[in-house]
């Protein structure tokens, strides 16, 4: 990711305590190093690397849900009385501050691969043939597996895992779950994906989908676990907000196990007339608890919590945000349940009911999103904005454009005597997953990755390049797509939407990848040097720390410090004491030689 020139910041004044809501926190952090335990108190932590983000004690406070009182209280008496020692880095902190890499950069491999780019191609398939069944149903099912469980779902997961705990003042839960949760999802994303795009009644395809949706929902149980546990653990409020991200894990789950349950009834029909039926029934109500319900939720959750502390504006008012809540758990169930029923019955007056749920999702999104009034720039505007404006504009579109289905339905059928247009409702499902969705992801990530790995998002490009080409993209597939009912000359611009939105994800991506790969770079620093050296402390801190020590650890025969990937593994991962037992060494005589060599 390119950089952009600084402009040079001039520090705020200073009040008696030495700081002011606009001090910036890496100033003083590299002044006064003792405050970073009362900024760990509420969810600093590892964000930003040592000198921590790039960003105001006042936005701190905001983001975090901190009263600024009671935080420059607390700070004051931290500054005036006695210095607090380096605190020594935990392996399990480590992981609990770090562990968001994994998922978001596994998350871009596979949008980049099985999920946007495959997609793509097989959008050129369907616009070469003239037809949306120029490519399997298992294959595209395999496509929506890699981007719905792949992307979204790990860019979820990572993100819950890193922010939650923090605007909750706590430690995750069980933070060594995390990685047997991401290993399992990942394999389980690619193996369903691997045994589905197998040739149907293929045993090894059908073992290996099967493998793989159990282990998503293995993942997701857990990681579903972890969090509600993290939250029961905190003393934080049971505010709307908790309430929709607690539905969307709940949503989560059961879309995984209906992936799986769908996918083996698919590949198990025992002829093409069953396997319709079984598509058509229950391949809508999938996907609506996947985008409906587990996208929606989550977005409109952390939205309500971040957008208002991040971007300055109205905050929901809690009565308002639990009628919305009540409001979308009811849509969300009345239109998967409507929708079976109709399919079970055969009935078309149920069909008619599904407007009820539809417009129940348009009046409880509008009631969580028209007071930040996203038609206007935000109070406190930046270089991710745009994305997250955007995003809400999409997602009217599409609730929009589904309210409308009934009409369209009318009017294709009195034209063209075809009676539902699986075209149309694919643009509408289009509009929300890659206008909405991916573009919140996009914003978001693009926001809290330079946070967290201290880099000043100042010195950034704007993301002009991926934010115009995702939504021309996305305006591109929506509209062509839906002329493919009235011209089929438009089969073959569809292809071209694909091209933009992978370059789009692409680009961006490639950029949080680079970022990333400086954390992990910065991880490796050790924090501020302590007043002493204490068994609790790391041997590659002490050497980052006081470079002279050397000399110290070689004559105590630890001299294996000298090889790099020693050092960047045991010696990062190894206290003092423990190599002191290991060695039969006495500690005390060990950190007594080493606090006397430092200058």
């Amino acid at each position: 990711m390119a950089l952009i020139p600084l402009p040079v910041f001039d520090a705020p004044p200073a009040d008696g305590a030495g700081f002011t809501a606009e001090t910036m926190i890496p100033d003083l952090l590299k002044k006064r190093p003792e405050a970073r335990a009362v900024l760990d108190r509420y969810g600093l932590r590892g964000c930003g690397g040592p000198d921590g983000p790039y960003e105001t004690l006042g936005y701190y406070a905001r983001a975090h849900g901190v009263d600024w009182d009671q935080l420059s209280r607390e700070l004051a008496e931290a500054l005036g009385g006695k210095v607090v020692m380096g605190a020594s880095r935990d392996e399990t902190t480590l992981m609990a501050d770090t562990i968001y890499r994994r998922f978001f950069m596994a998350g871009i491999a596979i949008v980049l691969t099985a999920g946007a780019s495959w997609g793509a191609w097989l959008l050129w398939r369907i616009g070469l043939g003239h037809s949306f069944k120029a490519a399997s149903i298992q294959t595209i099912n395999a496509h929506g597996v890699a981007q719905i469980s792949g992307w979204m779902g790990l860019f979820i997961m990572g993100f819950a895992c890193q922010a939650f705990p923090r605007i909750w003042h706590t430690s995750l839960a069980a933070p060594r779950l995390a990685g047997t949760v991401f290993l399992a999802m990942v394999v389980g994303v690619l193996t369903q994906a691997a045994g589905m795009i197998m040739p149907q009644g293929s045993s090894v395809g059908l073992s290996l989908a099967m493998l793989g949706a159990g282990l998503q929902v293995i993942a997701v149980t857990i990681f579903a676990g972890q969090i509600v546990a993290t939250y029961r653990g905190s003393h934080a409020r049971f505010e709307p907000y908790v309430a929709f991200i607690m539905a969307g894990l709940g949503w989560f789950l059961a879309s995984v196990v209906m992936s799986g349950w769908h996918t083996w009834t698919t590949m198990t029909a025992a002829d093409e007339a069953t396997q319709v039926w079984y598509i058509s029934t229950y391949q809508f109500p999938l996907r609506d608890l996947q985008i409906h319900g587990l996208a929606l939720f989550m977005i409109l959750g952390v939205s309500s919590r971040f957008v208002p502390a991040l971007f300055g504006t109205a905050k929901i008012e809690d009565r308002r945000a639990w009628t919305a809540f009540g409001i979308l758990l009811a849509a969300v169930l009345l239109e998967v349940g409507i929708f079976i029923a109709y399919r079970w019955t055969e009935n078309h007056v149920l069909a008619a009911f599904l407007m009820v749920p539809w417009i129940l999702l348009a009046v409880g999104s509008a009631m969580i999103v028209l007071p930040w009034k996203p038609w206007r720039p935000f109070p406190e505007t930046e270089r991710v904005t745009k994305f997250v404006r955007t995003a809400y504009g999409w997602l009217a579109i599409s609730l929009t454009m589904l309210l409308l289905l009934p009409v369209y339905s009318v009017i294709l059928k009195a034209v063209h005597d075809v009676p539902f247009s699986h075209a149309y409702y694919g643009a509408i499902r289009h509009a929300i997953t890659v206008g909405f969705v991916s573009q919140m992801i996009m914003g978001f990530a693009a926001k809290v990755v330079p946070t967290l790995n201290g880099v000043d998002p100042r010195r950034l490009t704007k993301l002009w390049g991926p934010y115009v080409l995702i939504n021309l993209g996305c305006a591109w597939r929506v509209s062509t797509q839906t002329l493919t009912d009235w011209f089929p000359w438009a089969f073959t611009l569809v292809g071209v939407s694909g091209m933009l939105e992978v370059t789009a994800l692409a680009w961006w991506g490639g950029g949080l990848v680079w970022l990333m790969a400086r954390g992990l770079a910065a991880d490796d620093l050790a924090g501020p040097a302590p007043e002493s050296i204490r068994g609790e402390h790391h041997p590659a801190d002490v050497l980052d720390w006081f470079p002279e020590t050397a000399a110290v650890f070689s004559r105590f025969g630890l001299d294996g410090l000298q090889n790099p990937i020693l050092r960047r593994t045991l010696g990062r991962r190894t206290t003092l004491a423990q190599a002191a037992r290991m060695k039969g060494i006495e500690l005390d005589a060990l950190t007594g030689a080493l606090n006397a060599a430092r200058r």
